[in-house]
């Protein structure tokens, strides 16, 4: 409830305040030393015309001084206002301070401060007014969270604009479409910290290598969130499932999950060296192997296991367009031995025996051409159709994508003759034809639609 001030001479009032320790009476020179629960500042107003613009602005000044005692980690602070509001010596809502930095600006919500006692003296007609304030220190430690938080997820944007793809360079003070820098991070960003732990500095160390060996294009920053040393990884939506599927697959750690932030403790046996021993256990995730079936139909209607054209050429483009180290595979003949590829039986294969493969991806690839003899008495030429479709199985995620089938059509191959020698080389013609870079749509092309751009 608002209150008018009507007051004309000096005057002291103290007020109880909880956990607050005895007032003295020259509070406004010798302000109370903090407690263990409670931090004490004192606001001094400007002369003014009336005894409560004089408390307005003592009131105002309480508020700026905690907040600048709270923003002193904000690097280049430039400027701490208070929102405009009318005074109220009862309130128990948020006031809202803007903090302006050379770089950003961001409200930080004070709330739990109170009045504790306050003076007022006239000279030559203007007031000044002098006001004790208090605030709880689990008041006061929630809006320091608040202002590293937001300083750090400032600072974490300005990295990843610069490295990440598609990521909107700031053009205001602000993420499009957010209040604040941490809002942006809690929903676009993996964060990674560690409770209960004596070796926080190694345990984040391995962190980065665990998340560069899961998915080798993530960017991570490291910074402070809620007090504790973390690891900020970028793009939330793209990796957090396998990250926490992944770190529950070890069952080392007790897992709290707040939106995308991750607070790891270590659990039963667990220690460093197993968490060491199970980064270095993982699987690769810059290794491919490939496997599958290429076939080839011929004028009888034989057909014959190629498996030597589309899977090189897919390990030769995964090495020089995306970084990749890719092997060949081959599985039981019951899994490649015929011309139709049971993509998912072929999983619960891998599934079954993952620790006999030599990488985290298995690439399944599934080629071929269609032979159709064309009817020569209407003038119809034989042709020869490929096409091919490609599966990346996740076998630390369970995720499989696949590309969309690609082949020919709209390009006719016509061969001289219909004997087998003759379809094959003009079958193979077609495949390369699909998957030389030079054509549309290209090995490369349908490479990324599974393994993402190069």
């Amino acid at each position: 409830m608002k209150k008018s001030l009507f007051l004309c001479t000096v005057f002291a009032l103290a007020v109880n305040f909880a956990s607050a320790q005895q007032v003295p009476p020259n509070w406004d020179t010798n302000p109370p030393r903090d407690t263990a629960g409670i931090k004490y500042n004192v606001g001094v107003s400007l002369p003014s015309a009336t005894e409560q613009e004089a408390f307005k602005g003592a009131w105002q000044n309480v508020l700026q001084n905690f907040a600048s005692s709270i923003t002193t980690r904000v690097e280049s602070l430039t400027d701490i206002s208070v929102q405009e509001e009318g005074y109220d010596s009862d309130i128990a809502d948020a006031y809202t301070v803007y903090v302006e930095t050379s770089s950003f600006s961001t409200q930080v919500p004070l709330s739990g401060v109170r009045e504790v006692a306050r003076k007022i003296e006239t000279h030559g007609g203007a007031y000044t007014a002098r006001i004790l304030g208090a605030m709880n220190d689990a008041d006061y430690q929630k809006a320091l969270r608040y202002i590293e938080n937001e300083e750090a997820a400032f600072l974490a944007y300005r990295f990843f604009e610069q490295k990440a793809k598609g990521l909107t360079r700031l053009s205001g003070n602000k993420p499009a479409g957010y209040t604040d820098f941490y809002a942006w991070l809690r929903d676009n960003c993996v964060t990674i910290s560690f409770a209960g732990t004596g070796g926080q500095a190694e345990y984040l160390a391995q962190t980065e290598i665990f998340c560069k060996k899961l998915y080798r294009d993530t960017l991570i920053f490291a910074e402070t969130i809620d007090g504790n040393p973390a690891r900020i990884i970028y793009d939330s939506p793209k990796y957090y499932d396998g990250i926490v599927r992944a770190l529950q697959d070890f069952g080392l750690f007790k897992m709290q999950k707040e939106n995308s932030a991750l607070v790891l403790t270590p659990e039963g046996q667990s220690s460093l060296a197993a968490f060491r021993a199970a980064v270095a256990d993982m699987k690769d995730g810059s290794k491919i192997f490939v496997t599958g079936i290429e076939v080839i139909q011929t004028e009888n209607g034989d057909v014959l296991n190629s498996a030597n054209l589309v899977m090189n050429q897919f390990i030769t483009t995964a090495a020089r367009q995306f970084g990749l180290s890719a092997v060949r595979f081959n599985l039981p003949a019951q899994y490649t031995g015929s011309t139709f590829l049971d993509e998912a039986a072929i999983i619960a294969y891998i599934n079954a025996n993952i620790k006999t493969f030599p990488a985290r991806y298995a690439v399944i690839v599934s080629a071929g051409t269609r032979l159709s003899p064309g009817v020569a008495a209407y003038n119809i030429p034989a042709t020869v159709t490929a096409a091919a479709r490609f599966t990346l199985y996740d076998m630390l995620t369970g995720e499989a994508v696949s590309s969309p089938e690609a082949d020919t059509r709209g390009f006719v191959f016509s061969p001289a003759g219909m004997g087998e020698q003759a379809v094959i080389a003009e079958s193979r013609r077609a495949l390369q034809f699909l998957y030389d870079p030079k054509n549309k749509p290209g090995l490369g092309g349908i490479m990324a639609e599974v393994l993402g751009k190069p």
